[in-house]
């Protein structure tokens, strides 16, 4: 028969005087594994229900602990930094949609009618236009991307879709 660590002489006491503490919580304060704390509690619990007569609870299913999934910290960080840059999404929403409100007003006044990818490229425009008033204005892609939605619709209209 193996000789027990110290370590795990330790965990069995403190379990034995501690029978409802998180067994996960116990095993890393006493540097082992978890899967080895469930076994130890169940030999420690078996040990006093001999010793002392008694009833053992039934051995339980461990629960993983409780935690946000890794793409949640992924999305703060990124809406973070993406606030750092464009401003806050509510201000920004607010004006980019009044432009948008505007213009269509203002088109269905005049009986304008545009084509699906000169309207997306309109309101794309509005779009990197709010994020500059209302964000970080020297940001280059905002400008880059303004005049590659408007290249699009020109090379379209000259025959060159892309």
């Amino acid at each position: 028969m193996r000789k027990q660590s110290s370590k795990s002489k330790k965990f069995m006491e403190y379990i034995m005087e501690h029978p409802n503490a998180k067994v996960a919580t116990v095993a890393k304060r006493f540097g082992i594994t978890p899967s080895l704390g469930y076994q130890l509690r169940k030999k420690a619990m078996d040990y006093a229900a001999q010793m002392l007569g008694a009833f053992a609870p039934p051995e339980t299913v461990p629960m993983p602990e409780p935690r946000l999934p890794d793409w949640a910290f992924t999305v703060d960080n990124t809406l973070d930094a993406r606030a750092a840059n464009y401003g806050k999404f509510k201000d920004g929403a607010e004006l980019m949609q009044a432009i948008k409100r505007t213009m269509a007003a203002h088109a269905a006044k005049h009986d304008k009618t545009f084509a699906d990818d000169q309207w997306e490229a309109l309101e794309m425009i509005v779009h990197k236009i709010g994020r500059i008033v209302n964000g970080n204005p020297n940001v280059t892609d905002h400008w880059v991307d303004i005049a590659g939605y408007a290249t699009l619709i020109a090379d379209r209209l000259e025959g060159r879709a892309r």
